[in-house]
């Protein structure tokens, strides 16, 4: 059963959630919920959530869903433990194949390629292993297409064409082939041979009874028709954020609008909200997604308006019933501050609005607590260090608890992490910031026995021993200073 809960508030979403887990019996003691989430931040809330309401917050499997659906596709298909197409995976191939004679033939890379270093052609790799990944999950056709003798190439332009000619070239060098060197995509292979497969035959698989897919921001068309084959012998359950309950898939903002009125083409075709129209447009395609051909689906709806009547609340309804707010036909209250919006100069200057930012909500509102305070920013890994400087530096007085979720695995995982930062200190000029990052993970900590209290006091030492970059005097040197403020000569002055 393939069944899809709309709602326009995940709370709503979070408590239907809740709801299917009192109700539903796991197979045995053992037996473990399986839930899909998009990032550890929402993993989190379900967890507390559950806590609250049960009292306990155990017995769930908490997964990301190309993981997940990597496993179930290897209950048909023989597949590694994991993927080999998975970005950084791919990067190292991608990297080694840069380095062939290949690329003369092709101009626009021969011309990168012979003045970058071999950093410039890491980095290269990075952008194609993503860009792969992509490919992979929302053009499997064109992959499969591409490593066959006779690639068909879907650019009509030159530029394009040309550009596409060594990405199919690449690719043809990089993707795995069976014994037979026969090329197939895994995901594709299982679609194949679930297709041809009985239901009886794909229930005696070693396959979960159910799966809740909760709050994902998109869902590749090639995960997607994963899903709904499993669906055949197991309960699919998704959780969408809808923001608006009229029918709002033909909405386009002003300058679409225009463009296809130009052609002739806005047949159908509305502003509806513009805001909605212009900012909607990932949200809209993955709900239009679902209910495209005639595949089998249930679905519920339930959408709530806002109570308030502040800004935020004003907007969010609008969005609902799909109207657009005309000028002026709010009147904000003078102590409405639902939307701000902080012109600032630099990054870390919107860093440092924000925490002041949130140290005034904190002393105006004595029921807030940090840990329900969430920040979204479209590029955390230019704003992860920044973040460190700001939040990790404040003094006591001005501290807020914090932490970085949504990283990559390297972030992810407390040993890489800790190893990547210990090497970045010795490469680096070891500013104090990022001496004391590495020391307060949890990790470190608990090796060397310090706990939350000791590590403020440590704070305090480095801050009044004047110890602001490098690790001694000889990293001070190599970079051109002089070594007073080093943390070798700062744990001097400590010892003293």
């Amino acid at each position: 059963m393939f069944f899809v809960f709309f709602s326009n508030r995940c709370e709503s979403l979070l408590d239907a959630l809740l709801a299917r887990r009192e109700a539903c019996r796991l197979q045995g003691p053992f037996a473990r919920w399986q839930v899909i989430v998009p990032g550890s931040a929402l993993r989190r809330r379900i967890e507390l959530a559950m806590a609250d309401r049960f009292g306990i917050g155990a017995g769930v499997e908490f997964d990301y869903l190309a993981q997940w659906l990597w496993r179930k596709i290897g209950c048909v298909v023989e597949v590694p433990a994991s993927s080999p197409y998975a970005p950084d995976a791919l990067v190292w191939r991608i990297f080694a194949a840069l380095e062939g004679d290949w690329p003369g033939k092709h101009a626009r890379l021969a011309r990168y390629l012979e003045r970058a270093d071999a950093r410039q052609r890491f980095e290269l790799a990075g952008r194609l292993a993503r860009l792969f990944d992509h490919y992979l999950c929302y053009r499997p056709v064109w992959l499969e297409g591409w490593a066959g003798e006779k690639p068909t190439f879907v650019s009509r332009e030159g530029t394009h064409r040309a550009d596409e000619a060594w990405q199919a070239e690449l690719w043809r060098r990089i993707a795995l082939h069976d014994e037979s060197g026969a090329f197939q995509l895994p995901f594709m292979r299982f679609l194949r041979r679930v297709a041809r497969m009985e239901d009886a035959t794909l229930a005696q698989l070693d396959l979960p009874a159910a799966v809740d897919v909760f709050c994902l921001p998109s869902l590749p068309p090639l995960y997607l028709e994963t899903l709904r084959a499993l669906a055949r012998v197991m309960d699919v359950q998704l959780y969408v954020l809808n923001p608006c309950r009229e029918y709002w898939f033909d909405i386009v903002d002003a300058r679409r609008l225009s463009w296809l009125a130009r052609r002739q083409r806005n047949l159908f075709h509305e502003t509806g909200n513009r805001l909605l129209a212009a900012w909607g447009k990932q949200t809209q395609t993955q709900i239009e997604s679902l209910f495209e051909g005639e595949n089998p689906m249930l679905e519920r709806a339930e959408f709530t308006p806002h109570a308030g009547s502040h800004l935020l609340a004003c907007l969010q309804n609008a969005f609902l019933d799909l109207r657009e707010l005309e000028a002026g036909s709010i009147r904000l209250d003078k102590d409405d501050r639902s939307i701000e919006l902080h012109l600032c100069h630099s990054r870390i200057r919107e860093v440092e609005a924000l925490h002041d930012r949130l140290l005034g909500l904190f002393s105006e509102r004595e029921d807030l607590r940090p840990d329900e305070v969430v920040v979204l920013m479209p590029d955390l890994a230019a704003c992860a260090p920044l973040i460190e400087a700001v939040f990790g530096t404040a003094p006591r007085e001005r501290f807020i608890p914090w932490r970085i979720t949504g990283q990559g695995r390297t972030e992810e995982n407390p040993v890489a992490r800790a190893l990547d930062d210990l090497l970045a200190l010795a490469a680096g000029n070891a500013p104090a910031s990022r001496v004391f990052d590495l020391l307060r993970q949890p990790l470190v900590a608990a090796h060397f026995g310090l706990a939350e209290s000791e590590l403020e006091q440590v704070r305090d030492w480095m801050r009044d021993a004047g110890i602001r970059w490098g690790l001694d005097s000889e990293q001070a040197r190599a970079v051109g200073a002089g070594g007073g403020h080093t943390v070798e000569s700062g744990l001097a002055r400590l010892f003293l």
